[in-house]
């Protein structure tokens, strides 16, 4: 028993290590979404969350907005590294890219402050002056590529 608990201690602990070696960037991932992906099924349903949030009354509504934000931010993450599609890393190592993803991660990070505070109005500031305006310049320097 005492062996069993040993090992599973090893093996958690290894993949803590393996968890903190790839968040350090010691160990590449490799993409396993296109960016396309990340975007249909992460970024814009998310944002679509936020920029539609208004009148918010109930916790549930407000935790649906910061989920949304933190799925944003969780998602820059994944296009820091580009995707899985053809040329798509390459797209990622650009300055530009790299630029308006972390504006984007940025504003998001402003917004689930606003969403913490339940602050409605600093809400639809952050979330059109500064999530909007880096999601819009990236479309248009990489969306029809």
């Amino acid at each position: 028993m005492k062996n069993l608990r040993v090992a599973m201690a090893a093996k958690v602990l290894l993949g803590f290590g393996l968890v903190v070696l790839v968040t350090q960037g010691l160990i590449a991932a490799q993409p396993r979404l296109t960016v396309k992906q990340i975007m249909n099924g992460i970024i814009t349903p998310s944002t679509a969350t936020i920029w539609g949030a208004y009148d918010l009354k109930t916790d549930a509504q407000w935790e649906e907005v910061k989920n949304a934000a933190q799925a944003v931010i969780d998602a820059g993450a994944l296009l820091e590294a580009g995707g899985s599609g053809p040329g798509e890393s390459d797209l990622a190592g650009q300055e530009q890219w790299q630029q308006f993803n972390q504006q984007m991660v940025a504003a998001a990070r402003r917004v689930l402050q606003a969403a913490n505070a339940k602050e409605e109005a600093l809400l639809a500031v952050v979330g059109n002056d500064d999530l909007y305006p880096p999601c819009e310049s990236c479309h248009q320097a990489y969306q029809t590529r």
